[in-house]
């Protein structure tokens, strides 16, 4: 019962955090299509980083608690 519930709330962060990585991607794209890094490199810096760590943290997260599951 506990495993089962684990999993159910991991599954559901993780959909959450797939929705709001996309959104974030989805604003990474359009401000590069339309030129706003061009004139705010800091923002173009900052936003990259954070979706490089955004990325790296979701990847270590899932190996960590899928491999608990097993």
């Amino acid at each position: 019962m506990h495993k089962t519930f684990l999993l159910f709330i991991i599954i559901i962060g993780a959909l959450v955090a797939f929705c709001g990585y996309w959104a974030i991607l989805i604003d990474w794209i359009r401000d590069y299509s339309s030129g706003v890094y061009n004139h705010n490199c800091l923002e173009a810096v900052l936003e990259s980083g954070a979706l490089l760590l955004y990325t790296y943290f979701g990847i270590k997260f899932f190996q960590r608690h899928v491999n608990s599951l097993r």
